[in-house]
């Protein structure tokens, strides 16, 4: 499934200045100063339409950066496996870029912030340079 199979799945791709994605109350934004190239794909029941995945992909091109957004109520839990099988599923059409994670929940539990589910997924965006970030109601993101 390559990429140009996705394009069903393309919110948009161009050099807008801001990339805000919501549902729910909940949202991220990502603030496109110097006009980067950037693409914004619906996971959830486009790319994968079965088993558990994220909602977005947001795709910086020209940094090969790849954010994989879970915007969830509380279940800190499942939104990082949502992101782990998404990242799985998708990883090998993006060989050279650097994954990040980004769940905005309702809220944040400190403890669940030590699950092995967490740590492991860490890991796995580390290897590649990337982040996991996890924050309550919104995020920003300067790109």
């Amino acid at each position: 499934m390559p990429i140009q199979a996705w394009e069903r799945c393309l919110e948009y791709n161009d050099n807008r200045s801001l990339v805000t994605v919501e549902e729910n109350g909940r949202g991220i934004k990502f603030i496109n100063n110097k006009r980067k190239k950037v693409a914004l794909y619906r996971v959830d029941g486009c790319i994968i339409t079965e088993g558990i995945k994220c909602d977005f992909l947001f795709l910086i091109n020209e940094d090969k950066r790849a954010f994989f957004i879970e915007l969830k109520g509380s279940d800190l839990e499942k939104a990082v496996q949502q992101i782990s099988k998404t990242i799985e599923q998708l990883h090998p059409y993006l060989p050279e870029y650097i994954l990040e994670g980004r769940i905005i929940t309702t809220r944040v539990r400190t403890p669940a912030l030590k699950s092995p589910y967490i740590i492991k997924l860490q890991k796995i965006l580390r290897k590649t340079g990337g982040t996991l970030n996890i924050k309550a109601k919104s995020d920003e993101v300067t790109i």
